[in-house]
């Protein structure tokens, strides 16, 4: 965070410089206000009145500009923030594998911060420190009104600091309070077919009130704290002009001073107060933007050393799997010292029951996990030593539950990459899962736009169309997480003829499956059960003992 935040200096430096001028500018009306009732009341001078009358209007247009100018710098300074920390963000939240509502809701906290420095609060902030220039004015207008507005300062600083203490805890608590109820409200939308089929929309409510009530009681209890300071605070603002002209009156009657200091210090008393009353106003995103800031802090501490990762040249395949443990909780491990290896250009069935750890041990070939202990090696490399995005154009992976993106066919084979600078490697790939023919009978063919996670396609076509995005660019090291199971026949058949063709070319493949068919590509088998590997070797080997955990499994 602190070099995000150092990239934008300069916009914090120009907008201190325009602060400086603008505060100065700021006390044209005073200076105005002394001279018309100190000098032209007493000469009667119609012509002094106009020239100061010029003047004051030409300083203030000058302020208006500048502090307009301000406005966009600070405007231009949010965007460029939101620009850096937004991409930072959105990588690191992509990098953890395992979410939470830190990482789920980071890309809010960028939001956050962004509309924080747009606010009031951050002008108060920079128009805070001119506030002793001011009281030194007071203090040369009279002692007595420096002391007066001292007071004053002190008064609403001890409320500015009241209102933090108060409510920071509340608010946090509001904050955590809000991102549970939405949470709910999205794990409710995302399984309303089920909320439907079932007829639990009453209950769902219930329970989604329930949490909302506590968060509604909290924000009632900081929104009534706060209106009770500000209140407070209101009422310390408007007394300050009575006892500022009350202390002003005296010192005329008493002290000879003149009414048109008597005025001036009255409205220079205003600009005194105005940048803490403003904080005050400002104090509850003050809490949010702190809070926003220790979470992405958090969140981004540790990627300077991830975006260092080596990337490394291209792999042969060669894979080797070193005593790999991995555990999500230390209550249950899930994969207990696997190890096997494979050479460039074979392939590897792994079967076994469910819950055995076959799809986690594929997350660990991909690099999405790290193991807990040991090692996976591509070309005896660790994959944690590949930067990210050296690794993942040059591998294939086709998760379970495959997961397209909203955009055109051609785009989703592509991995996002620009269509035009890859329209043979796009055609090519879908011949090569079969479903070129089936693509150009859609709408639009390749630039069919699929919908949101590929809604518009049947699962088979989803399956086959991740498939393809998986060989695209004829990658070294190919995982497939259960690949055929909405495929129909005559797709898996296209999918064996497609892992002998990839084998050919030397492609190390890994292949997930419960289903006996795609076994018959495989060099070798992996059985796993409850984490650990129970045997591998060559296919034939494998299959001819089925026994015990074996013997549950449908082998052809």
């Amino acid at each position: 965070m602190r070099e995000l935040l150092l990239k934008c200096r300069a916009f914090v430096l120009y907008t201190g410089i325009f602060s400086f001028v603008i505060n100065i500018l700021l006390l044209t009306p005073i200076v105005f206000l002394i001279n018309a009732l100190d000098r032209v009341l007493s000469s009667r001078s119609l012509e002094t009145l106009f020239m100061l009358a010029i003047m004051a209007v030409s300083a203030l247009m000058i302020e208006a500009f500048l502090e307009n100018v301000r406005t966009r710098l600070l405007s231009r300074f949010s965007l460029t923030l939101h620009r850096l920390l937004g991409v930072s963000t959105l990588k690191k939240i992509l990098e953890i594998r395992q979410k939470d509502n830190q990482t789920r809701y980071a890309m809010e906290d960028v939001d956050t911060l962004q509309n924080f420095i747009t606010t009031t609060g951050v002008k108060a902030l920079f128009d805070l420190p001119w506030l002793p220039f001011y009281l030194i004015i007071l203090y040369f207008f009279h002692p007595f009104l420096c002391l007066y507005a001292i007071i004053v300062v002190l008064i609403l600083l001890a409320l500015a600091y009241w209102e933090h203490r108060a409510t920071r805890h509340n608010q946090m608590q509001v904050s955590a309070y809000s991102r549970g109820a939405r949470n709910f409200l999205d794990l409710a939308f995302s399984n309303n077919e089920v909320v439907n089929a079932l007829g639990m929309q009453d209950r769902i409510a219930k329970r989604w009130w329930l949490i909302n009530e506590d968060y509604l009681d909290r924000k009632n209890r900081v929104e009534n704290q706060i209106a009770m300071i500000q209140s407070i605070t209101q009422f310390v603002r408007t007394n300050i002009t009575i006892f500022s002209l009350s202390i002003g009156a005296y010192l005329v009657i008493h002290e000879n001073l003149s009414p048109g200091i008597m005025i001036g210090a009255n409205i220079l008393m205003g600009r005194t107060i105005a940048p803490i009353s403003s904080l005050i106003s400002a104090g509850k995103s003050f809490i949010d933007a702190k809070a926003a800031y220790n979470r992405l802090d958090a969140l981004l501490k540790d990627s300077a050393a991830t975006n260092k990762a080596l990337t490394l040249p291209t792999p042969l395949g060669n894979l080797s799997v070193e005593r790999v443990f991995f555990f999500l909780n230390r209550d249950r491990n899930i994969l207990n010292g696997v190890s096997f290896s494979l050479n460039a250009g074979e392939c590897l069935a792994v079967i076994g029951s469910s819950a055995s750890g076959k799809t986690t041990l594929a997350r660990l070939l991909t690099g999405y996990y790290k193991p807990n202990d040991g090692f996976v090696r591509l070309d005896g490399a660790d994959v944690s030593q590949w930067s990210k995005n050296g690794l993942g154009a040059m591998i294939g992976y086709l998760p379970q539950d495959v997961q397209l993106f909203s955009g055109t066919v051609a785009e989703n084979i592509a991995r996002l990459e620009p269509v035009k600078e890859h329209e043979h490697e796009i055609i090519h790939a879908a011949k090569r899962v079969g479903i070129h023919d089936m693509i150009l009978k859609l709408p639009q063919g390749y630039d069919t736009d699929i919908g949101e996670k590929g809604n518009k396609l049947s699962g088979g076509q989803r399956q086959r169309l991740g498939l393809a995005r998986a060989i695209f660019d004829d990658p070294k090291f190919l995982v497939l997480d259960e690949p055929n199971s909405n495929l129909d026949g005559e797709a898996e058949l296209e999918l064996l003829r497609l892992l002998n063709t990839l084998k050919r070319q030397g492609t190390t493949i890994v292949v997930v499956t419960h289903k006996p068919n795609l076994v018959e590509a495989a060099d070798k088998i992996l059985v796993l059960h409850e984490g650990n590997v129970i045997k591998f070797g060559p296919k034939i080997d494998v299959l001819s003992q089925k026994t015990g955990t074996l013997s549950q499994i449908e082998l052809a």
